[in-house]
């Protein structure tokens, strides 16, 4: 099975992130890392539950709405584009749908996909431009210093086409590929015009170029493709605005380098992932690794959304704040920083081999992700709150809408990998799963109502009799109570990576029972204003009030986090009993408040009161 999230990660074994400490800078590029036993996904084949039904959401609506729309390729077929980034979302569109063909094989989406592809191309000029600009505005055309977004379109045209290619190859769409980068190369080159002065926040939109850059390096292996991509970094870093990767390498804030804009940055640190993957040069590994727990630690919410604030210092709201400024009715949630956060997890995980990646992908898709995500399959909001009486779910084709489809498909081919000779499973959702020959063949099926159940049951359906070791994860907030094999209680080990290994090895015919306990939990925020605002979750599952207006209560105002201990405020709320289905509903005492899984608090009348304030 081909690798759908297209990353070629080695995994670097279990004590990767402790043998660097941020501040390393080697100067000289290394030999590529030729590492066994990496982490690979095996072919999800069908996902149902809560999951199951958001991916055939899209994949029977969106898909289409957006596919048959004559809006995804007028820009280039007509120039110029309505807009200035019109041109990214056929990319977008075609890395999505390559990746639902791949698990339907639907032979309508496929003539589609074709045909869209083909159209593309054909609007490829002798040059080799690709975009949507009128000639006089092109990136080749227009001074070093112009607002624009014609080198983002080529970003997303090279990462889609590329995708598409991986499955279907082509040496037509390779060679338009190469000719799109070599007109870049013949503008943004070495000695030639700065791709920082080109577009917004410092140029961190157009070095986002990165990545597409190096997975055109990965498909043809022509140096040129990876001398051009350091080039760009070596632009980046001699930029004091930008400078990303000496700003990471230091340690220093994530809310600085280009303004802190969340989108970029974070697709700016997938393409220096991929180029730690095919230099070995460890300073670009540290700048993600740096970049990851920064974002981690002070600018994901409860919910898993990284959220982001207009303030004075960068000047959009779109951009990474200051933990100072977080007020849940005043910040916002940008679906394409939700999608890139998932993206650039599911990379760490495949390079890493760690549990604690997945487990941020795995909280951020079934909460906010899931909230931004309207239930008619069409609509989608660009931002969310994680405080609001209405999320504005709207049909338009905008940038997030065309971003969430690909979190959606990333996520679910990741449900079960291998790690060397051992059998990965990394989320419960009801699946099943096709088993490569190494465990046998077949399938293993996993029944469960994930995430609103603490159970799962794993049948192996091998198709030969094969014995191997397997490893699961739990999902957060959750504790193990009991496992058992064909009812017989085992006992299990876990391992350095975040993983559970069971006692036995598995053989076919077998069936893996999983018994957790969910564990309800309090988060604490502290921002403006010296203000401390509580969040609860339920296991995997963040909670919400559902509100259509601005409430007038706060039913923990008299409480004082790090005087008053969180037992105190958790006892004030009534933990139902686990049942089938998603009626989950938590009483806070002394109130008429209750709390529901965050995703259902959102409609066209309703919204979200993820944070309660407390006393100051």
């Amino acid at each position: 099975m081909m690798n759908k999230l297209f990353l070629y990660a080695p995994f670097l074994g279990t004590f990767l992130i402790s043998q660097f400490s941020v501040g390393q800078i080697p100067s000289a590029r290394q030999e590529k890392k030729e590492i066994k036993n990496k982490w690979q996904a095996l072919e999800t084949l069908d996902e149902s539950g809560f999951l199951g039904e958001r991916v055939d959401l899209w994949r029977d609506k969106r898909l289409w709405f957006v596919g048959t729309s004559d809006f995804l390729l007028k820009g280039f077929e007509n120039r110029p584009g309505e807009h200035l980034w019109q041109g990214e979302h056929a990319g977008k569109w075609i890395h999505a749908a390559t990746l639902a063909y791949e698990s339907t094989r639907d032979p309508k989406l496929k003539k589609l996909l074709d045909a869209t592809v083909a159209r593309l191309l054909a609007t490829q000029l002798p040059n080799g431009y690709m975009g949507t600009y009128k000639l006089e505005q092109r990136f080749y055309n227009t001074p070093a210093d112009s607002v624009g977004w014609d080198v983002w379109t080529d970003r997303y045209n090279l990462y889609g086409l590329l995708a598409y290619e991986k499955y279907n190859p082509s040496v037509k769409i390779v060679d338009a590929c190469k000719r799109e980068a070599d007109l870049l190369i013949s503008v943004y080159g070495k000695g030639k015009a700065d791709i920082t002065k080109y577009g917004t926040r410092k140029g961190i939109s157009a070095t986002t170029l990165l990545e597409s850059i190096v997975m055109l390096f990965e498909r043809t292996k022509d140096k040129k493709y990876l001398d051009f991509a350091e080039e760009i970094v070596a632009r980046s870093e001699s930029n004091a605005g930008l400078n990303l990767m000496g700003a990471m390498l230091k340690n220093e804030s994530v809310v600085e380098p280009g303004d802190g804009k969340a989108y970029q940055l974070m697709a700016n640190l997938l393409g220096y992932l991929r180029l730690y993957q095919n230099t070995g040069n460890e300073k670009y590994l540290q700048t993600v690794l740096s970049g990851w727990q920064q974002i981690q630690k002070s600018h994901v919410l409860s919910t898993g959304g990284p959220w982001t604030r207009k303030m004075g210092y960068n000047g959009n709201k779109e951009c990474f704040a200051h933990t100072e400024a977080f007020n849940p009715g005043e910040i916002v949630v940008e679906n394409c920083v939700t999608v890139t956060w998932i993206q650039l997890n599911l990379h760490l995980l495949e390079l890493t081999g760690l549990a604690k990646y997945f487990a941020e992908a795995e909280k951020t898709l079934f909460n906010h992700f899931m909230g931004g995500q309207h239930s008619d399959g069409i609509d989608w909001c660009y931002y969310t709150k994680p405080n609001e009486t209405s999320p504005p779910y709207v049909p338009i084709m905008h940038c997030c809408a065309s971003s969430g489809p690909r979190g959606l498909e990333m996520f679910s081919d990741h449900l079960v990998g291998r790690n060397g000779n051992v059998l990965s499973i990394n989320n419960f959702t009801p699946s099943t799963i096709a088993l490569s020959g190494q465990f046998g063949g077949g399938k293993l099926k996993i029944e469960s109502n994930f995430p609103f159940s603490s159970s799962a049951k794993i049948l192996f359906e091998m198709g030969l009799a094969k014995t191997f070791p397997v490893e699961f994860r739990l999902p957060d907030g959750s504790t193990l109570k009991q496992v058992s094999l064909n009812g017989k209680k085992i006992n299990t080990t876990l391992n350095v990576r975040g993983y559970y290994q069971v006692s036995s090895r598995l053989a076919k015919g077998d069936q893996l029972s999983i018994d957790m306990d969910y564990k309800l939990q309090m988060h604490v925020q502290e921002g403006e204003k010296g203000k401390k605002w509580v969040a609860f979750s339920y296991g995997p599952v963040a909670l919400a009030q559902k509100i259509s207006e601005k409430p007038s209560v706060e039913p923990f105002s008299n409480f004082k986090p790090g005087v008053d201990q969180p037992g105190k405020i958790l006892k004030r709320i009534s933990i139902p009993v686990m049942q089938d289905g998603r009626s989950l509903v938590f009483k806070i005492q002394d109130s008429d408040i209750t709390l529901i899984p965050y995703y259902q608090a959102g409609s066209r009348t309703s919204g979200p009161r993820t944070y309660f304030e407390t006393a100051q």
